[in-house]
């Protein structure tokens, strides 16, 4: 949930559903691995991860990357996940705790506004986090603030809805309901950096150079609607649950219409599409 997401929401509602959702995606760990680990590899070897760098990830989540990152530098590394949402960094401590990685610390923070040090970091990762930055040029500038000179970043968004057929179908719908119940203000939207052309000129917008946009082709697999749907997570359901009966009822058969030309023996099976954007400050 984004921090313009919880406007207007009552503090203990909106406490219930951050864990709700950090829980959940702390459960989905190995079907994220399943879909997008090889992307995830990319992005760290992207990177140049070596042992004893020091290492942000901006917008971390439950931490899958931010764990895989830690062991890449090792004890003479460190890495810092950040998040806005407390309740996912609480995921991903105890996951780095579960499995005794002493140097992978969190902190909740905004990226437009990183209370670090200038030039303190060898490279910054972000999996599916900038593209929902609601100002992703001061991002991108604190970003580059913080990197030492040379230093890299490398960050995985969404590619096109086209080429996303099943995680399109979601997005439409959530960020419909979420408009309609804030009488049609913007929801963040997870393909603003879809274009590969705008996703270099923000790069490049905010002052990192050697900027490359890489295209990474995926097969995204689902044995089940309802692993789909689980994958989807709790922003789905409780649009969904906001519905009356009816509603609920034409929204679940619309979005299994969407869906149907995917499914098969195997469950559903789609092309997904990433995009890694690298630069160096």
């Amino acid at each position: 949930m984004s921090e313009r997401e919880h406007a207007g929401v009552p503090q203990p509602e909106r406490l219930q559903v951050a864990a709700e959702e950090a829980e959940k995606r702390g459960r989905l760990k190995d079907l994220r691995q399943q879909l997008y680990g090889v992307a995830t590899r990319q992005m760290l070897e992207a990177a140049y991860l070596k042992p004893g760098n020091q290492v942000l990830d901006v917008a971390a989540g439950t931490g899958d990357q931010s764990l895989a990152a830690a062991r890449l530098v090792g004890p003479e590394g460190s890495l810092l996940a950040i998040d806005i949402a407390q309740e996912m960094l609480n995921v991903a401590a105890r996951l780095a705790k579960e499995e005794g990685l002493g140097n992978l610390m969190m902190r909740t923070m905004n990226a437009e506004q990183l209370d670090l040090p200038d030039n303190r970091y060898d490279a910054v990762i972000s999996r599916f986090g900038l593209m929902l930055i609601s100002n992703q040029r001061q991002a991108l500038l604190e970003i580059r603030r913080v990197l030492k000179p040379g230093g890299r970043l490398a960050a995985l968004v969404w590619s096109k809805p086209e080429h996303n057929p099943l995680f399109a179908p979601y997005v439409t719908f959530v960020n419909n309901a979420w408009e309609a119940e804030h009488s049609g203000e913007k929801a963040s939207d997870p393909f603003s950096l879809a274009d590969q052309d705008f996703f270099v000129r923000t790069l490049e917008t905010a002052g990192l150079r050697e900027v490359q946009i890489h295209v990474i082709k995926l097969t995204f697999h689902f044995p089940t609607f309802d692993v789909l749907t689980s994958w989807w997570g709790t922003p789905f359901q409780q649009a969904l649950r906001k519905l009356d009966f009816v509603s609920r009822q034409r929204v679940e058969e619309s979005i299994q219409q969407t869906v149907r030309p995917f499914e098969g023996a195997q469950g559903f099976v789609a092309p997904a599409e990433l995009l890694l954007g690298t630069a160096m400050k």
